[in-house]
């Protein structure tokens, strides 16, 4: 099949910069929620996943004896869905399990569901979440902090471990981009931030060295 739009060159992209929480500010909120949404933004942390992908996380893909969590994705060339096995962290799978055996919503092959019962979500009840839309300001608004995405969490798994010196191609995996320079894309911003560092340490002029003058002894 020929693709029509092939001989056509592409626009210029201009990319725009994507806030970025500092991680004290995800803990801040992560502490404020309860139940089915604390565990839901640990999977994203863990996992650096996307919406969509926790959004249709299965109990089918969470393997317990394994240790891991199979994750779908269209995001790749073609569109098709394909999937990947990540490691479950002691962590998320210790609070997973413990989901699991206290969710309300026996009967959903969903990890996770709409569990609000107000007018406006009655139809919603027990089905898995779609966009989950206002969740994200509401606790940053809650928590005094800039309000940041579920998106963001993604990239907040990409710095915490680039800060905490692994390697990119590790990065990658975990983020399951397949080429680095889009994991690359990710980490750009951080290397800006290296750089000042650098810039601010290395190039500092030398401490001047003020002398210590001796006081004069009394009666000299």
């Amino acid at each position: 099949m020929i693709d029509p739009f092939g001989s056509v060159d592409k626009f210029p992209e201009i990319r725009s910069h994507r806030y970025v929480p500092p991680e004290n500010d995800f803990w801040q909120i992560y502490d404020s929620v309860q139940g089915q949404n604390k565990i839901m933004l640990l999977t994203f942390l863990h996992l650096g996943a996307r919406r969509k992908e926790v959004f249709n996380l299965k109990w089918d893909d969470v393997d317990f004896m394994d240790n891991q969590i199979r994750l779908w994705t269209n995001k790749r060339l073609g569109s098709n869905k394909e999937y990947d096995w990540l490691p479950m962290t002691s962590d998320l799978r210790s609070a997973l399990k413990q989901w699991w055996k206290e969710r309300p919503v026996k009967d959903s092959a969903h990890v996770f569901v709409c569990l609000e019962d107000t007018p406006f979500c009655e139809k919603y009840f027990g089905k898995p979440f779609t966009n989950r839309q206002h969740f994200m300001k509401k606790v940053c608004e809650r928590a005094k902090i800039k309000p940041f995405g579920f998106h963001a969490i993604r990239h907040l798994t990409a710095t915490i471990l680039y800060h905490k010196g692994y390697d990119v191609s590790v990065i990658q995996a975990i983020l399951r981009h397949k080429s680095p320079s889009t994991t690359n894309v990710y980490l750009k911003s951080l290397g800006l931030e290296a750089t000042r560092v650098a810039l601010e340490e290395g190039l500092k002029k030398p401490a001047k060295i003020i002398p210590f003058k001796k006081k004069k002894a009394s009666g000299q």
